[in-house]
């Protein structure tokens, strides 16, 4: 016998979901984590058969809210139309001239276009390197001390074993 999957659509998100039956009638959906009882099963079948269903109503669901924000577009690009067309006085509305918020902490004297920069934002700049894969100060292979002949630390053993070696 098969294990019965039901098709549950979710009150937060509204998204159709495939669900295994248990006898708790509470479950949790899978896209925005809420809990919930279980108000309405709309199908019950196979693993392939709900997961068919599921992708099937999903797509309807969005098909109609796609209908509907197409719809609502339109009654309000015909309403904007007839304001514009109706006799009533229409008055010229001129662009309200916003300021910046940082304006009142900045000098309005300073133009970005002509402004040169600085000796030290200039070296700043020359110093700071983006190129991660190169230094500086690069150096051959041939030119670095191989680790052989000039050893960095005394390899003088401080352990009793090497009297037993």
């Amino acid at each position: 016998m098969s294990q019965q999957i039901r098709v549950l659509q979710c009150i937060q998100c509204k998204m159709y979901q495939v669900d295994i039956v248990k006898k708790a009638n509470k479950w949790e959906c899978k896209i925005c984590r809420q809990k919930q009882e279980l108000l309405r099963e709309f199908f019950r079948g196979s693993g392939p058969e709900c997961r068919a269903k599921v992708q099937q109503l999903n797509l309807d669901r969005g098909m109609q809210e796609e209908q509907l924000e197409e719809n609502l577009f339109l009654t309000a690009q015909q309403q904007l139309e007839q304001k514009e067309n109706s006799p009533q006085k229409q008055e010229i509305t001129l662009p309200k001239k916003t300021t910046n918020k940082w304006a009142n902490y900045v000098d309005e004297n300073t133009d970005k276009s002509t402004a040169q920069p600085t000796k030290i934002q200039v070296e700043k700049h020359v110093d700071i390197s983006l190129n991660f894969h190169t230094s500086k100060n690069k150096v051959s292979r041939s030119q670095k001390r191989p680790a052989e002949n000039k050893p960095a630390v005394n390899k003088k053993s401080c352990s009793k074993w090497n009297d037993f070696l």
